[in-house]
């Protein structure tokens, strides 16, 4: 008991930097030499042949702050949803008529081009003027003696693809297309009209839909105030926005099903299938912009905390929260639009949670190392069970590569370590364990490689004076350091004996239960 009460001087700010010592020192109160030949202590003589002792293998200065933090680090979800009605909509594809046609039972070549302009040959003379395709295969052809309508129709026999020509329902034309235009694909998406159907059929349609967005946090305080982005809870964003861009998303997925007929002969790189996405999303968000109407919107916040291994069930702590200051995520300086304080505080209604320690950024220099933490959304979740990606925060690791200053006055971290979708409001860490930055954003340009900036937590600390908040730690992260300051020397009775306080504390803490499988195993460090 003597020995517990004693190793409850380590505190959180020196469990890293100062780990050495404690792992070393077994007993409060003791001096020993570099060499170990002799130990000193306050209450008893000098032992002059104490036997040496040896000292556990620490972790690295990345795992001993992962393993210290991590239930710190939190996902932050910012959800919209809304109802959502809009008007059904027809895509015009110009692109099906392109190209040279030869008149089937006649000696007539037509032509249409995508600047449209179309040109008929006949043997006595060639006419030529505009066209334009409307719905329903409404076909305008309009020269200087006027306009003529018709519907036209496709179809395909042996010899190639066919062109009727209907007026009144009947056919009065019948071509089959001799050659197309050499045309780039990303020019053929272009040329797609996307306009409310009008026809007798046209319905509207509406659904309840859910979008928003998705970072980390870290908390500051025992009792649940946390940092995060400003743009994770979705500050300068237009809640209706995110809405119409969702309904854009899937309906852009269901019409490149019917593209792909047209682009099947296309050989696309992956930068032409990505332009060709964006055009098509595009097209339909200025066309849900518009007609879409959106009512009962609502706007909820939650922070997600768990973990899961391969033998456990997957347990997720959810806990609403509240946006308690936002900074502005772009600002305009000059005419110019730059980056802002792009910081928020959150809050939930919890005690006894884990917190991280907050350091200065003002002697941070180039080459200084630099590690970020958060859960970064980076694509790879096809390949690994959800719960690993959802629960497990990823560490990257690098260096300061420069202070640079905003336009905006504000000065900002950069950075070789990567900072990835999701990795947004995650805290960036010294090599003394301190939170010294929080991961923001990366270049405008996706060219640049390996160039990532954060915001100095000294950015976060302000808005947490303007609300009177201290950063600090609480019992259950002093009995958590305690407990894993222990298991680190390999003294599985005070690391179970910690843990099993915290647990008390903070029964959903994400990781202490594993420190006490592990001593109870026999898989402890020591």
């Amino acid at each position: 008991m003597e020995r517990q009460d004693r190793t409850r001087t380590v505190t959180r700010r020196r469990l890293l930097g100062g780990v050495t010592a404690v792992l070393t020192g077994v007993v409060a109160g003791c001096s020993g030499s570099d060499d170990g030949a002799t130990v000193t202590t306050t209450d008893q003589p000098a032992i002059p042949t104490a036997t040496p002792t040896s000292t556990p293998e620490l972790p690295n200065v990345q795992t001993r702050i992962v393993q210290r933090d991590r239930a710190a680090i939190t996902h932050v979800n910012a959800r919209v949803s809304g109802d959502v009605t809009w008007p059904s909509l027809t895509v015009i594809d110009p692109t099906q008529i392109y190209g040279m046609w030869d008149q089937i039972d006649g000696q007539d070549a037509i032509q249409f081009a995508p600047d449209g302009e179309f040109t008929i040959q006949t043997s006595e003379q060639t006419i030529g003027g505009e066209y334009r395709i409307n719905q329903g295969r409404e076909l305008l052809l309009k020269t200087d003696n006027g306009t003529v309508r018709y519907t036209y129709r496709r179809a395909a026999d042996a010899s190639g693809v066919v062109m009727e020509f209907l007026r009144d329902g009947n056919v009065v034309d019948r071509y089959r297309r001799r050659s197309t235009p050499d045309m780039d694909p990303v020019d053929a998406v272009q040329d797609l009209r996307v306009e409310r159907d009008r026809s007798e059929t046209a319905t509207t349609q509406g659904n309840q839909l859910e979008s928003g967005a998705t970072g980390s946090g870290f908390f500051v305080t025992p009792d649940g105030y946390l940092l995060t982005n400003a743009h994770v809870v979705l500050a300068d964003t237009d809640p209706r926005q995110l809405l119409f861009q969702r309904l854009a998303r899937r309906t852009a997925t269901s019409l490149q099903e019917s593209l792909r007929e047209n682009l099947a002969g296309a050989e696309l790189t992956d930068a032409e299938r990505a332009e060709i996405e964006q055009v098509l999303f595009d097209k339909l968000l200025a066309y849900f912009g518009e007609y879409t109407r959106i009512s009962n919107t609502e706007t909820a916040f939650n922070v997600l905390n768990g973990r899961a291994t391969p033998d456990d069930d997957i347990k997720v702590a959810s806990w609403e929260a509240t946006v308690e200051a936002a900074g502005t995520v772009v600002t305009e300086v000059g005419g110019q639009r730059t980056w802002g304080r792009d910081i928020a505080v959150m809050k939930v209604d919890r005690e006894n949670l884990p917190s991280v320690t907050l350091g200065s950024s003002s002697d941070l220099t180039t080459g200084n190392d630099l590690y970020v933490i958060g859960y970064p959304d980076i694509g790879i979740h096809d390949l690994f069970e959800d719960r690993d990606r959802a629960l497990e925060p990823t560490l990257t690791t690098g260096v300061v590569s420069a202070r640079r200053t905003l336009n905006s006055g504000i000065e900002t971290i950069q950075t070789d370590a990567a900072i990835n979708s999701g990795n947004s409001g995650g805290p960036m860490y010294d090599d003394s364990g301190e939170v010294v930055g929080i991961a923001t954003f990366g270049p405008s340009d996706a060219g640049i490689e390996d160039v990532q900036f954060g915001l100095p937590v000294e950015v976060g600390k302000t808005m947490l004076d303007d609300l009177g908040i201290e950063n600090r730690s609480g019992e259950m992260d002093t009995a958590f350091d305690e407990g894993i300051a222990a298991y680190w020397r390999g003294d599985c009775e005070m690391a179970v004996e910690r843990m099993d306080r915290v647990l008390e504390l903070y029964p959903e803490h994400p990781y202490a239960s594993q420190y006490i499988e592990d001593c109870e195993s026999g898989g402890a460090s020591g």
